[in-house]
C-alpha cells in the first residue's frame, strides 16, 4: 500500500441487490469523479445533492446522491466523494468500471490506513472500527465503540508519556549533569514511579482475557453421556437443526459448532460426542475430541440422565452448569397436560442441577439465564476500565513490562535509559506512535536546554 498520492475508490456497501449502494472515492483528485460522470450541479461540502450520473456516451447510468467531504475534515483526511446510488448489481458494475478508468481500486483496509497516516485515528481506534463492523452482538459493539472513542489509546499513551518523561530526566542527567540534580534520590524517585506503573500494567494484563474473548466469542461446550439430549439442546440453543438427533447412541461423532447470541454475549456453542467406552475407532476419536474441547472450554453444560444414583461420583466444577435433561419424565404427563410444568431443580450433594425439557419447553429460559450469569461472573460485566482486545496489544504490553522490570538504579545511566526507551517503543507500537524525536523535544521543554 505505497500509493499515498493516488486517488482510490471502492464499494463501501455489500455487493448485491439492495435499496442503496455506497461508493467511496478518496484522494487529491476525488473531485474528478464528478466531471467524469458529467455532474454539473454545484456540490456543496457535506450536503447531500441529487445528481444524474452519465457515461462517456452521455447515456444515463443512474440517479443518486453525491456528498463531498473536503480535506482534512473527512474520514481519511483527504478529499472524499461519496456516491449513493440504487443497489443494482448492473448499476454498481457500470460505476465501478467507469471509476477504474481514472482511479485505482482500493486495497483491503486502504481507506482506514490513510485515515491513520493522516492522523485521524490511532491504531487502536482503527482496530475498534474493524471490530464494530464485525460485531454480531450488543456487547461486542459496545466494546468496539469504547475503543473507537480512544479509551485504550489514552491509557497506553498516558503510560508511554510517563516513561518518556522519566527517560528525559535520565537523558538530561547523562548530557547535562551540571544543570540537573545529581543526588541519588532523583533515581530512587524514578524507580518508585516505575514500580507503581509496573503494578498498573500487571493489573491490566490480569484480565482473564475478557476483551479478546468478547471479541472472538466465549466457548461453551455441551457434554454428557450418549442419549442424554445434547444434540437436542444444541439445536434448540442454535435455533436451527444442525446436529442429527437420534435414539441411537454414538450418533454424534465429531464436534459441531454454532455461533449464537445470549444476552448480548457472543457464544461459540459446541455439541460433542457422548462420553463412553467404545471400540469403534471413529467414535473413539470423536470422544477424544469431545474431552479436549471440554478441557479448553470457557464454560461447560454437563447433561445427565434421570438416574440419580449416578451422581454420587460427580465432582463440582465452578465452570460447569449441571443439567438434568428430559425433565418432562420427572413431572409426569398428567401435570404437563394440566399446564402445571414447574419442575423443581435438584441439589444432590453440593451440586445444584437444573431440570430442563427442551421438547416441552421446561427450564430452558432458566438455563439461558444461567449461562449469561455464569459468563458475567467468570469474565466480568460491563468493564469500567479499558480492556485488551487483541493478542497484538498483549504481546507489546508484556514486552514493555519486561523492559520496565529490568530497570535498576544500580545499572549504568545509559542502560537505565535504554530500558525505558524500549518500554516506550513497545507501547508506541500499540497505538502506532514511534518517534525518537519526542525524547529530545521533552528534554528541551522540561529542562530549558535552549537558554
Amino acid at each position: 500500500m505505497a500509493r499515498h498520492n493516488n486517488t482510490i475508490f471502492a464499494l463501501s456497501s455489500v455487493f448485491g441487490r439492495s435499496g442503496v449502494a455506497v461508493i467511496r472515492i478518496s484522494g487529491n483528485d476525488a473531485l474528478k469523479a464528478l466531471y467524469h460522470f458529467n455532474i454539473t450541479k454545484e456540490i456543496k461540502p457535506r450536503f447531500a445533492t441529487l445528481v444524474k450520473l452519465y457515461d462517456n456516451f452521455n447515456q444515463l447510468i443512474d440517479t443518486g446522491i453525491a456528498i463531498y467531504f473536503p480535506a482534512p475534515n473527512s474520514f481519511t483526511g483527504e478529499d472524499v466523494i461519496e456516491l449513493q446510488v440504487h443497489g443494482s448489481k448492473a448499476v454498481i458494475k457500470i460505476i465501478l468500471e467507469e471509476l477504474s478508468k481514472i482511479f485505482f481500486i482500493a486495497e483491503p483496509g486502504e481507506f482506514a490506513l490513510r485515515a491513520f497516516r493522516n492522523g485521524k485515528f490511532k491504531l487502536t481506534q482503527i482496530e475498534g472500527i474493524a471490530d464494530l463492523i464485525d460485531a454480531e452482538t450488543q456487547m461486542q459493539a459496545k466494546q468496539a465503540i469504547r475503543q473507537i472513542s480512544g479509551e485504550l489509546e489514552r491509557l497506553y499513551n498516558t503510560w508511554r508519556q510517563l516513561i518518556i518523561n522519566m527517560q528525559s530526566q535520565i537523558e538530561a542527567y547523562i548530557d547535562f549533569p551540571e544543570d540537573v540534580m545529581t543526588e541519588k534520590s532523583v533515581l530512587v524517585k524514578i524507580y518508585e514511579e516505575i514500580q507503581i506503573l509496573i503494578k498498573s500494567i500487571q493489573s491490566h494484563l490480569n484480565d482473564s482475557r475478557y476483551g479478546e474473548r468478547l471479541r472472538e466469542g466465549f466457548h461453551v461446550v455441551i457434554t454428557g453421556e450418549p442419549n442424554v439430549g445434547k444434540s437436542t439442546l444444541f439445536n434448540y440453543l442454535a435455533q436451527r437443526d444442525i446436529a442429527i438427533v437420534s435414539e441411537y447412541a454414538g450418533t454424534t461423532r465429531d464436534v459441531l459448532e454454532a455461533h449464537i447470541d445470549i444476552g448480548g454475549y457472543p457464544i461459540i456453542l459446541s455439541d460433542t460426542a457422548g462420553i463412553r467406552e467404545s471400540s469403534d475407532p471413529v467414535e473413539s476419536e470423536g470422544i477424544n475430541r469431545a474431552k479436549q474441547k471440554s478441557a479448553e472450554a470457557d464454560l461447560k453444560i454437563a447433561l445427565f440422565p434421570l438416574d440419580i444414583k449416578l451422581y454420587d461420583t460427580v465432582e463440582k466444577d465452578d465452570d460447569t452448569i449441571y443439567v438434568l435433561s428430559k425433565a418432562d419424565m420427572l413431572i409426569g404427563k398428567k401435570n404437563i397436560k394440566s399446564g402445571n410444568i414447574n419442575c423443581p431443580d435438584l441439589k444432590i450433594g453440593n451440586i445444584n442441577y437444573l431440570s430442563i425439557s427442551v421438547i416441552k419447553g421446561i427450564g430452558t429460559d432458566k438455563l439461558i439465564l444461567c449461562i449469561q450469569e455464569k459468563i458475567k461472573e467468570k469474565f466480568g460485566f460491563d468493564k469500567v476500565t479499558p480492556v485488551i482486545t487483541r493478542q497484538r496489544h498483549r504481546n507489546c504490553i508484556k514486552q514493555a513490562l519486561e523492559h520496565l522490570e529490568c530497570f535498576n538504579i544500580d545499572k549504568s545511566i545509559e542502560l537505565m535509559s535504554e530500558d525505558l526507551k524500549l518500554a516506550a517503543i513497545e507501547l508506541g507500537k500499540i497505538i502506532g506512535v514511534i518517534s525518537s524525536e519526542e525524547i529530545l523535544d521533552n528534554i528541551f521543554s522540561t529542562f530549558c536546554i535552549g537558554k
